[in-house]
């Protein structure tokens, strides 16, 4: 009786299982979601890419189109990842800033960096779209790269 339990058991998994992703194939899909968002309008609080999303939710979208679980708040998002030194960052990382106030540790934006120095945000003036980290204006409010605990 205990065999057949755990047969049964073991075969309402198997489909878990031939579902699983390599982390290469979950940061390859975060990366290729993120460039469907582009031109996305802007709306502080708004979760839809029709009617226009924040930083935050554009990031949870994007990570839950990968089956990835990520909080719907910037800071929340900070607390649920692991710090990156910059040398370790990887298309499909997260990239934290202090835009409100600058030189601070105060979370209050994101982005995924998609690659080359290049990261993808929802931004109050322009929407989703691609910028660099270099860029002075958002180097200067750079707090911190990170990864989603699961990569």
């Amino acid at each position: 009786m205990r065999k057949k339990l755990l047969i049964t058991c073991l075969l309402a998994l198997a489909p878990l299982a031939a579902e699983a992703k390599t982390i290469a194939d979950a940061r390859g899909e975060v990366v290729r979601e993120t460039m469907t968002y582009l031109n996305t309008p802007y709306l502080w609080g708004g979760m839809h890419p029709d009617t226009g999303m924040d930083c935050s939710a554009f990031v949870k979208q994007v990570y839950g189109h990968a089956g990835l679980n990520l909080a719907r708040v910037a800071k929340e998002q900070f607390s649920q990842t692991r710090h990156l030194s910059p040398s370790s960052v990887l298309p499909g990382d997260l990239i934290f800033f202090a835009m409100k106030n600058p030189g601070t540790a105060r979370v209050d934006h994101v982005g995924i960096y998609v690659g080359k120095g290049f990261f993808v945000h929802a931004s109050f003036t322009s929407g989703v779209h691609i910028d660099s980290v270099s860029n002075p204006y958002y180097y200067s409010r750079l707090i911190s790269l990170r990864k989603y605990a699961g990569f």
